[in-house]
């Protein structure tokens, strides 16, 4: 067995990788494939650890301060979010359906949608 490490920049590349291996069910591998990070800024403490709880529910990472993990009063943070498409289309599918919708999925999909890695790609 030889093993080589393959960087797969965009969905369509990793769709590619995959169907060249004759598998299916590409687009939901795909976007297990390309990992985005985002980072939030300003972010109030209380909801900073909902976001972190989300994340790691889906099986992502969520970096936020040691004050706002704590839950010291008041406080505000700046988080990154660390997932494939994959964890972030997860996490948009379980909050997608709060009334109002939050601020913060908004913003990640904006980025997401921008992301040069999913250029052609439609997220469902």
């Amino acid at each position: 067995m030889l093993a080589e490490r393959i960087h797969l920049e965009s969905v369509a590349k990793a769709r590619q990788a995959i169907e060249a291996l004759g598998s299916s069910n590409t687009e939901i591998m795909a976007t297990r494939a390309i990992h985005i990070n985002v980072m939030l800024r300003g972010v109030p403490g209380d909801v900073a650890r909902i976001i972190k709880g989300l994340y790691n529910d889906v099986g992502a990472e969520a970096a936020i301060s040691n004050s706002a993990y704590r839950g010291e009063e008041g406080v505000t943070t700046d988080m990154i979010v660390m997932g494939t498409l994959y964890h972030h289309r997860e996490v948009k599918r379980v909050v997608g359906t709060l009334q109002p919708p939050a601020e913060w999925l908004g913003a990640i999909e904006d980025i997401l949608k921008a992301a040069p890695e999913t250029a052609g790609f439609v997220a469902g």
